[in-house]
């Protein structure tokens, strides 16, 4: 995860100019991070970090799915902006019948996600160390698909381990807000220093890291950057996603949505310090910003399907297909428009993970 090497653009903008020292520092992504508010300049660090992704992983997207309320949140008070909580965790036999409807459609990554229960120390009976390892067991034993969890700083060392041994392809550890402060306020109930601490354990045991940016919730441009920085130190980390806020009916949280401009303008920026990782969009992000993510140097999974536990009805307004597995259970499947979207790029998705 080598950043490019050379030095700021000049202005006005030159082509092949705009990347990073060798040795940059804080001041110089956060310049670089400001001037891309810029159009004209922006879409030349788009140009060169998209040919950053092209060269390092490829113009191959690839399909992934998620299914989420896995496990129930027992994070007291609620994070003030979130929705997908739920207090009944989904049975291990629907998260493998969910499991199963996304194999046949011939996906074959799937992330697991569920609500948080801060871990108290190394104590596996106060997180959720024993139902992952049955979910994922459950789910091997029926199908052949790469698996990755997330379930907040719900995991020991002893639970990681263990996943690491059932062949798991990495554990996410979303940050989602780097700034103590910010995250007090919109996660008081949560804990950053257990999302940091189970980072480490995963960087310590040689676990692949997937892990969370929330961009536009009252986050400034230097909490941004020092968040990126701050990833630097992940060796292990292999892929980070961008959430754009969006203030969910019935949050609390309140504010506006964040525009996908700034979604876009840090995709670019990770690019350049991270060529090699999986640079994804996240919640509050829709197939209308796949294009702008795309030529920005995101890329290469596509979330083509996802299972809800919560809810069985459609999603208003979606065009996503829905496939009812159980009574709480409904795929949703999304793949015709993602396809159709990324055909106008000259894309076409395969079901096979590329792994980095």
């Amino acid at each position: 995860m080598q950043p490019v090497v050379d030095t700021l653009a000049a202005t006005p903008v030159q082509r092949d100019q705009i990347h990073l020292p060798a040795h940059f520092d804080k001041q110089d992504v956060l310049e670089l991070y400001r001037r891309s508010a810029d159009p004209a300049f922006a879409s030349e660090l788009f140009r060169t970090a998209s040919q950053l992704r092209d060269s390092h992983l490829g113009q191959l997207p690839w399909w992934s799915a998620g299914i989420s309320a896995i496990t129930p949140c027992k994070v007291e008070p609620l994070c003030t902006y979130c929705t997908f909580f739920t207090h009944r965790a989904a049975a291990t036999s629907d998260i493998v019948a969910a499991a199963k409807a996304i194999v046949d459609m011939g996906i074959r990554h799937l992330h697991l996600s569920g609500g948080t229960r801060v871990v108290a120390g190394d104590d596996p009976a106060s997180g959720f160390d024993e139902r992952l390892i049955e979910i994922v067991a459950a789910i091997q034993a029926e199908l052949e698909v790469e698996i990755e969890v997330n379930v907040g700083p719900s995991l020991t060392r002893d639970g990681v381990r263990t996943l690491k041994a059932l062949g798991v392809a990495a554990i996410t550890s979303s940050l989602e807000m780097l700034n103590p402060a910010v995250f007090a306020r919109f996660k008081p109930g949560d804990s950053l220093s257990g999302r940091i601490r189970l980072m480490e354990i995963c960087e310590e045991e040689g676990m692949p890291i997937r892990s969370m940016m929330l961009v536009g919730l009252e986050d400034t441009d230097e909490d941004r950057i020092d968040h990126l920085l701050f990833l630097r130190r992940f060796s292990m980390l292999r892929h980070l996603r961008l959430s754009r806020y969006m203030p969910f009916p019935g949050a609390s949280a309140g504010g506006v949505r964040c525009s996908p401009w700034p979604i876009a303008r840090l995709t670019a920026i990770a690019r350049l310090m991270f060529p090699s990782i999986d640079l994804g969009l996240a919640a509050g992000n829709s197939p209308d910003d796949i294009a702008l993510w795309w030529l920005a140097g995101g890329g290469n999974q596509v979330l083509g399907a996802s299972a809800s536990m919560k809810d069985p009805r459609s999603k208003q307004g979606s065009e996503a297909r829905s496939i009812s597995v159980g009574e709480r259970i409904v795929v949703h499947d999304n793949m015709r428009q993602i396809t159709r979207y990324l055909g106008e790029l000259g894309l076409t998705p395969t079901f096979t993970p590329v792994n980095n």
